[in-house]
C-alpha cells in the first residue's frame, strides 16, 4: 500500500460527496463538507451543526472502532445511531462501490475503506 495523506482522504471524501449516485446531496446536510479545512482542524475538531446526545461530536480517532469518521462510512448504524454516510447512500460498504478521484482516478469502496484504516492507525499523517 502507498502512503496515504490527509489529501488522499480529502480526495476521497470530496469524490463520495460528488457521486452522481448519491441519494441525497451532502451540501444540503448539516455538517456540509466538514474537510476542506485545514489539516489540524480536521484532526482535532468535531463535525460541524452535528452532536451525539448533546455533546460535539470529534472528527477523527486513531483507533477505527472508535472514530466517528470512519463508523460514519463504515457501519451500518453509523455514528451515534445516525446511519451510515452519506446518508440514504450509496455506501462504500456496498458491492462494486466505486468513485472517481478528482485526478480521474476510480477509487473502490474496499480501498477507501483499507486506506482510512492504514491513515488512521498510522499516526493520520499530513504528508
Amino acid at each position: 500500500m502507498s502512503k496515504v495523506t490527509y489529501a488522499d482522504i480529502q480526495a476521497y471524501l470530496e469524490a463520495i460527496a460528488n457521486n452522481p449516485n448519491n441519494n441525497r446531496d451532502t451540501d444540503s446536510s448539516g455538517h456540509g463538507r466538514f474537510w476542506n479545512v485545514p489539516y489540524n482542524q480536521f484532526i482535532n475538531g468535531t463535525v460541524p451543526n452535528e452532536d451525539c446526545n448533546g455533546n460535539a461530536i470529534r472528527i477523527v480517532d486513531p483507533d477505527p472502532a472508535k472514530c466517528p469518521l470512519y463508523q460514519a462510512l463504515k457501519g451500518a448504524t453509523g455514528w451515534c445511531n445516525s446511519g451510515q454516510m452519506p446518508m440514504k447512500g450509496p455506501y462504500i460498504t456496498a458491492p462494486g462501490y466505486c468513485v472517481k478521484l478528482a485526478d480521474g482516478t476510480n477509487v473502490s469502496g474496499a480501498e477507501i475503506d483499507a486506506n482510512l484504516v492504514w491513515w488512521l492507525t498510522i499516526g493520520m499523517p499530513e504528508h
